[in-house]
């Protein structure tokens, strides 16, 4: 019998019901169209996983329109406050990852760094997804100041998965990769620097193999490296939001119950395999399935057929806005598969 990713995660090994993952998503929220957390959430629920949205800003609408947007920043003690209060009433240990994207202050980021320390003293194999959004002035994304020095500084070493795009990468190392095995470079010297693990360069641009008619992902650990493309779709504009679904579908493959899993490290700090590392016994669950078996490349390689099932729905629509809704099912069981290629470097 063959489940999709929200039915393995009901199940456990005997058809049990066990508890899904949560996620805590500290992100951006837009009212209208889908960017921030109105781009991740629905896709991490039709996955399978319980989502706790925590905004850092509330929009109109994303800010790449011409005509401008509304709406402010969330106030920076709000953040904490929130997880306090899931703290309190017993459910923070519940938490198996935190996902930060965009930040309306650079106070902000210091809020989230300590609801990470919150929730990781509350669960110590909860881990840490930052997706460092920095703004693309040419395009009309915009960040404040300062939030880029943090994501370079404070994200870059608290991390344990980092999600940037080639142009993130480039500000958090001070470099300009511009070729794939430039970035294989710059990555790992994130991964050298802090306490990352892993790191999804979710847009390689121009520093790909074929920027002109691929979509390329680069999945980087110590010592392995994959590389991914999908085909580019045609669009009038192209849509926002697509790195927050990308680093939100990953996240989600990382905490898949059909991956084997890591429990927690025996001495000298080597981790050990269990097949059954998702099952909720008391107390705090290890959750961290990386660098073991093939997890890490299968979320890869489902974070790429979801998100070309989403520029499909998108792009026959002729919608500027991604179209999550419609294409849902696509979501859980991508009618295309991509396959992740080992990249020497």
């Amino acid at each position: 019998m063959r489940f999709g990713p929200a039915r393995a995660f009901a199940l456990g090994a005997r058809g049990f019901a066990s508890r899904p993952p949560a996620v805590l998503s500290i992100q951006s929220h837009v009212c209208y169209g889908a960017a921030g957390n109105s781009a991740a959430v629905f896709p991490m629920r039709r996955l399978g996983v319980e989502v706790w949205p925590v905004n850092t800003v509330q929009f109109s609408n994303h800010t790449q329109y011409a005509e401008g947007w509304e709406g402010l920043p969330t106030p920076t003690e709000q953040i904490g406050l929130l997880a306090k209060g899931i703290e309190r009433i017993g459910a923070l240990g519940r938490c198996s990852a935190i996902l930060s994207g965009y930040l309306g202050t650079e106070e902000q980021g210091g809020a989230v760094l300590d609801v990470v320390r919150r929730v990781k003293a509350a669960n110590p194999a909860a881990i840490y997804c930052c997706d460092p959004v920095m703004g693309h002035p040419a395009k009309g994304c915009v960040v404040p100041e300062g939030v880029q020095r943090h994501h370079a500084e404070a994200s870059a070493a608290s991390a344990d998965v980092l999600c940037p795009n080639v142009l993130e990468l480039g500000v958090m190392t001070g470099s300009e990769p511009d070729t794939p095995q430039a970035v294989v470079r710059a990555a790992r010297a994130l991964l050298g620097a802090g306490s990352a693990r892993l790191v999804l360069v979710k847009h390689l641009a121009h520093a790909g193999l074929s920027p002109d008619d691929s979509f390329e992902m680069l999945l980087v650990g110590h010592e392995e490296a994959w590389h991914i493309a999908t085909p580019l779709l045609p669009f009038g504009r192209p849509p926002v939001g697509v790195g927050d679904l990308t680093s939100a579908l990953f996240l989600v493959g990382l905490l898949q119950v059909d991956c084997t899993l890591p429990t927690a490290p025996a001495a000298g700090g080597v981790y050990h395999s269990s097949p059954h590392a998702m099952l909720p016994p008391p107390g705090p669950v290890p959750l961290f399935g990386l660098l073991q078996g093939r997890s890490p490349k299968a979320a890869l390689e489902h974070t790429a057929g979801a998100y070309f099932e989403v520029m499909r729905a998108t792009s026959e629509a002729e919608e500027y806005e991604l179209q999550l809704v419609a294409a849902q099912d696509g979501l859980v069981d991508p009618p295309r598969s991509f396959e992740a290629i080992a990249l020497d470097a």
